[in-house]
């Protein structure tokens, strides 16, 4: 697995949530149109899913800055302590 950069995991995200959303309001158009219910339902929940991997984005950048907050207190209590060690 090969790391992305902010920028690079946003468009990703914001690209397959258009593809989605696309693929979704399309289906349930030609589901509309050809009166087949099953096709309209099929687009419909992709339409809603792009939401989801949005939110789901949210989400996990709120985890990530979460854990780097936690991991930045966790080095200065470090540093804290080799100091108090080492006799101040």
């Amino acid at each position: 697995m090969f790391p992305l950069t902010p920028a690079a995991a946003r468009t990703m995200t914001l690209l397959a949530a258009a593809f989605l959303g696309f693929d979704g309001a399309t289906l349930a158009v030609v589901g509309w149109l050809t009166r087949h219910t099953m096709l309209l339902l099929i687009g419909v929940a992709l339409f809603l899913s792009s939401g989801l991997v949005l939110l789901y984005w949210r989400w996990y950048r709120r985890q990530l800055a979460e854990i780097a907050a936690a991991r930045r207190a966790l080095r200065e209590e470090t540093e804290a302590i080799r100091s108090l060690l080492r006799g101040g």
